[in-house]
C-alpha cells in the first residue's frame, strides 16, 4: 500500500490529501479562482487595473467615473444615431433664418430657436444684459472720450502753469515737477508741536504734518466741530423773550422754553383770566381752570365732543317693538330694553322658541331625575327628522307638530341624548307617557299609577 504525502490546495492551502493524485485545488471554486485573470483592461481609458477580490462578473471599468463617462458617451452615440435616423427619414432640414440644422426638432419646425423666429418676423432681438464690469468699462470709455487731451493747471507753489494729460483718470496734480522736487528735498529744521495734544510730531509723518497721529487729528476735529455747533445753538437762542413779562430769556436755557421763570409759567397757566372766561358748553364759571381751558369739566367736554362728532346724524328714534321714544344716549340701539328685544325675537321666530322651550323642559326633567345629559344641536334634530321623513316613528303619521319622544323615559333611567330620541306625533307621545314601548304595546298601566296591595293585621291594631 502506497502512502501519499500531505498535499495543499494551490489557492487556499487547504488539505487535499483525500483527493486523487492529480488534484491541485480543494474545490471547483478554487479552480475558478485560479483561472480568473488578476489584471484587467479598462474599456474607457485602456489602462490596466487589478481585478477586485469579489464574486461575480469581472468589472469593465477601472473606476466609477470612467463607468459614468462611458454611459454618457454611449447615450450621446445613441442620440446621434437616432438623430441621423430621423434626418434620413425626414430629409435634411435647415432653419429658414440662420440655416442651422433642425433635424432634431419636430417635423413642422421651421426655425431653430425663438430668436430666429422673431428675426424672421422682423423683430429686433433684445441685446443681452451687460455685466457690472462691462458697464463700468463702457462708462469709463465714454468719460475718457469727453475729456480734453491736455489740461493747463496753475501750480500752487510757484504760480506757474503746467500741462497734464486730460484723459488720465484720478486726481490732478497741484504742483509742478520743480516744486515737487523742491518740496521733497526740504527737511524740517525745528520740531513741530501737535495741534491736538501738544506732543512733537514725528518726522516719519512728513514735513507738512500738523498732528502726531490720525486718532489725535480726528479727536481734535470732532472737538472743534462740537464747539462750532454749540456756538450756532447759542446764536439761535438770541433775542428770545418771555411770553408773559417780556424779559429776555438767557441763552443757556432750554431751546423750547417760553417763560423766563416758574412764576411766569404759573401766571400763564393757572391764574384765571380777568376777562370773561366761561365754559363753552354750559356757560359756568371757570375760575378753577387754566387760561386756555374751554370747558369747566370732563362732562361738558364729552358732551361737546359728542355733539361735534355725531351732530345731527343720530337723532332720538322710537323703539322698534313698543314705539316709545328712546333717549339720545341710546340712539344706536334698535330696542329700548332687553325685554322688547326678546319679545320681538319670540314673535319673529316662534318655531325656534318652541323648540328651545321643549329642549329646556327635557333638560330640566333630566336634571331632576339625575340622568345623563348630552348637548343636542339643531343640526342633530334636523338629521333625525330627515331620517324619519318628517313622520311619527310609531304610527307613521306626517304632521308639522312633532314631539321629541324619549324611547326610554327619563324617569325610568333613560338619558337625554340624540340616540334616545325619535320624532312622535302628539297622540303617540301622550299615550306612551312614561312607559316603555313594550309596556305601551301590551297595554300595561304606568308604574306611576300601579296599585299596591297592603296587608294590614287588624288584630295587632286592636
Amino acid at each position: 500500500m502506497t502512502v501519499r504525502g500531505l498535499r495543499r490546495c494551490a489557492v487556499c492551502s487547504a488539505d487535499i490529501s483525500h483527493r486523487h493524485g492529480l488534484a491541485k485545488y480543494c474545490s471547483g471554486a478554487c479552480a475558478l479562482e485560479a483561472r480568473r485573470p488578476t489584471t484587467l483592461i479598462c474599456e474607457e481609458c485602456g489602462s490596466e487595473f487589478v481585478r477586485p477580490n469579489r464574486p461575480g462578473a469581472p468589472p469593465r471599468y477601472c473606476s466609477e467615473e470612467h463607468k459614468a463617462a462611458a454611459k454618457v458617451r454611449k447615450a450621446k452615440a445613441h442620440h446621434a444615431a437616432r438623430m441621423e435616423e430621423l434626418r434620413l427619414l425626414r430629409g435634411d432640414r435647415r432653419c429658414e433664418s440662420c440655416g442651422a440644422d433642425i433635424n432634431n426638432l419636430k417635423a413642422f419646425a421651421k426655425y431653430c430657436s425663438q430668436r430666429c423666429h422673431y428675426r424672421a418676423q422682423g423683430h429686433v432681438p433684445r441685446q443681452p444684459a451687460l455685466s457690472h464690469e462691462e458697464q463700468l468699462l463702457r462708462r469709463r470709455q465714454r468719460r475718457a472720450a469727453k475729456r480734453p487731451t491736455s489740461i493747463t493747471i496753475e501750480c500752487k507753489g510757484c504760480g506757474g502753469a503746467f500741462k497734464v494729460p486730460g484723459d488720465k483718470p484720478g486726481r490732478k496734480p497741484q504742483f509742478c515737477e520743480e516744486c515737487k522736487a523742491l518740496k521733497g528735498s526740504q527737511v524740517r529744521p525745528d520740531p513741530v508741536a501737535c495741534r491736538g495734544c501738544g506732543l512733537t510730531v514725528p518726522l516719519a509723518r512728513g514735513t507738512l504734518a500738523l498732528y502726531c497721529s490720525t486718532d489725535c487729528q480726528v479727536a481734535t476735529n470732532n472737538k472743534a466741530q462740537a464747539e462750532r455747533r454749540k456756538g450756532q445753538r447759542i446764536e439761535a437762542k438770541q433775542d428770545r423773550e418771555c411770553a408773559v413779562c417780556g424779559e429776555p430769556i438767557g441763552t443757556q436755557e432750554h431751546g423750547l422754553r417760553k417763560y423766563c421763570s416758574h412764576g411766569c409759567w404759573y401766571r400763564a397757566n393757572h391764574i384765571p383770566n380777568p376777562k370773561d372766561h366761561s365754559c363753552a358748553w354750559c356757560g359756568g364759571s371757570m375760575s378753577h381752570r387754566r387760561v386756555d381751558a374751554k370747558f369747566c369739566g370732563q362732562p361738558c367736554y364729552l358732551k361737546a365732543q359728542y355733539k361735534r362728532k355725531v351732530g345731527t346724524a343720530l337723532r332720538s328714534h322710537p323703539c322698534a317693538y313698543c314705539g316709545e321714544r328712546m333717549p339720545l344716549s341710546t340712539a344706536n340701539r334698535i330696542y329700548c330694553s332687553s325685554r322688547c328685544s326678546r319679545r320681538a325675537y319670540f314673535e319673529a321666530n316662534p318655531e325656534k322658541v318652541r323648540a328651545a322651550k321643549r329642549r329646556g323642559n327635557h333638560q330640566r326633567r333630566a336634571m331632576l331625575a339625575n340622568a345623563k345629559r348630552y348637548s343636542i344641536t339643531e343640526r342633530d334634530l334636523a338629521r333625525l327628522w330627515n331620517r324619519h321623513a318628517g313622520s311619527c316613528a310609531y304610527c307613521g303619521e306626517k304632521t308639522e307638530s312633532l314631539h321629541q319622544e324619549h324611547i326610554v323615559p327619563i324617569s325610568r333611567g333613560g338619558d337625554d341624548s340624540i340616540g334616545n330620541l325619535v320624532p312622535a306625533c302628539p297622540d303617540c307621545n301622550l299615550a306612551k307617557g312614561d312607559r316603555t314601548i313594550t309596556e305601551w304595546r301590551l297595554g300595561k298601566k304606568s308604574p306611576r299609577y300601579s296599585t299596591r296591595v297592603i296587608l294590614v293585621d287588624w288584630k295587632s291594631l286592636q
